[in-house]
């Protein structure tokens, strides 16, 4: 039972590895071989001392340290004509059908030594990328000064811009205020004229598309149908509504005559009396629906969507506005109270762009700390090991921004404190820094591996050309 796990790579490798192993140790210990050798080196000592006898041992010696220090640099030449791995891992599979670990190849010691190394290697690694010279330090001390104060001054940035507030209804228009319905009115007329005009007079069904009812607008038949819509809050509840997922669902629903809600239930809606159906009708079907009145007619599609556009756009600065793209999908509970609180489309939208600069401002103080403290750089150290410890740099100082913009927020017990701008900017490093600092260790690691084995290559190679 061995202490290691090993994936399907490492456990072909410990068997091509213990292949190796015994078939090393099978040559090491042929007597055919040893034979061989011994007559070799009887043959290369008889012919020294030939040399010598007849006045020659200054040349040999001469020659034999040419010999020596030519096998002392040059590079491993007596290469074996390689299989592909396939074929190695297919021979090895037949002489051990078992699973191999790496106790079967190495001894105790053997392993620990490899662990010893290893530790060696890794703190070597440490040492050349630790955050220790005043440089460094003075870089983490000036990039934790900024994003601490970009982070401290952020809600007071952030509420002169109304961050996390709702919006006053009474500064709103009602849905059916006469210069939303003309303008919407005179949008249609000139969206229709263009279209009969490049198609050459062509009518259809889309321009019905453009001037009645949106089939989502309609809530009565709501509760007999199993999907009770709360009067003004319908928009909350149906995914044309939604200004995400509404350029999805809504101009499928315009195509087709139906309602979708924001648990993904759909029903047909009738226009004479408008009213909602009871039978449910598979999200498929609608899908299918669609399909077809697209290939039915071309100008189909185009008409939705336009009529979509404009439907979302007639409600988005009205009293009751639109609610938090694709929330009410997710937490329903959760996106009915941010709309019954006036928090909705375009407070989100709002609040997003101000986090979005709070991010790029942090991302710009990064990219200076970094550039600046790149020019430090000595060119005696490799630029790999270097970014390593400027990405140290911009982690602590960004983590240490975090949280001290979450301790802001728990002191005040104000949210609206809370840096989220920053916070992301954290995640990012968090995700692509120690992403970075780990692959260059490896490669670091991997190198030094390398070259170890190189120089045992090239001694086995000099140790061959003496045979």
């Amino acid at each position: 039972m061995s202490r290691f796990q090993y994936s399907e790579q490492e456990k072909e490798l410990n068997k091509v590895l213990k292949m190796n192993l015994d078939n090393s140790l099978s040559l090491q210990n042929d007597p055919d071989f040893a034979a061989t050798r011994r007559q070799a080196d009887a043959a290369i000592n008889s012919s020294l001392e030939l040399l010598k006898s007849l006045g020659k041992g200054t040349e040999a010696a001469k020659l034999t340290q040419e010999v020596t220090a030519q096998g002392e640099t040059r590079k491993l030449e007596h290469r074996p004509e390689m299989e592909s791995w396939d074929e190695i891992v297919r021979q090895a599979n037949e002489h051990y059908p078992e699973p191999v670990v790496l106790e079967d190849i190495m001894s105790e010691d053997e392993i620990a030594a490899s662990f010893r190394e290893l530790d060696a290697i890794n703190k070597e690694f440490s040492r050349q990328t630790n955050l220790i010279n005043k440089t460094d330090l003075s870089f983490l001390a000036i990039a934790v000064a900024l994003q601490v104060t970009k982070s401290l001054l952020f809600p007071y940035v952030a509420g002169k811009a109304g961050y996390g507030s709702s919006f006053d209804p009474e500064q709103r228009l009602a849905h059916n205020d006469k210069s939303i319905e003309q303008s919407h009115k005179e949008a249609n007329d000139a969206y229709k004229e263009k279209t009969i005009e490049k198609n050459h007079g062509k009518t259809g069904y889309w321009i019905n598309m453009l001037y009645q009812t949106p089939p989502y607008d309609i809530t009565r038949g709501s509760p007999a149908a199993g999907i009770p819509l709360h009067g003004g809050e319908h928009r909350l509840y149906t995914l044309g509504h939604d200004p995400i997922l509404g350029w999805l669902f809504g101009p499928m629903n315009i195509l087709t005559d139906t309602v979708t809600t924001n648990r993904f239930q759909s029903r047909r809606v009738q226009r004479n009396p408008m009213m909602i159906l009871p039978e449910p009708v598979p999200i498929t079907t609608i899908m299918q629906e669609s399909r077809e009145m697209i290939e039915a007619d071309r100008l189909n599609l185009p008409a939705a969507i336009f009529a979509q556009a404009q439907h979302l756009k007639s409600d988005e600065f009205t009293k009751a506005g639109l609610p938090v793209p694709v929330l009410a999908a997710i937490n329903e509970q959760f996106a009915s109270k941010l709309y019954k609180e006036h928090y909705d489309a375009l407070c989100f939208s709002r609040d997003a762009k101000i986090v979005g600069v709070s991010f790029a401002v942090s991302v710009l103080i990064d990219m200076i700390i970094g550039l600046t403290h790149g020019l430090f750089r000595d060119k005696d150290v490799p630029k790999e090991m270097y970014e390593v410890r400027t990405r140290k740099i911009l982690l602590i100082s960004n983590s240490i921004a975090s949280t001290s913009t979450i301790i802001h927020a728990g002191i005040t017990s104000n949210p609206k404190n809370l840096d989220i701008g920053s916070l992301l900017n954290t995640v990012a490093h968090l995700f692509l820094d120690v992403r970075f600092i780990a692959r260059i260790k490896q490669e670091y690691v991997e190198a030094q591996i390398q070259n170890r084995l190189q120089a045992e290559f090239e001694e086995i190679d000099r140790l061959y050309s003496e045979i």
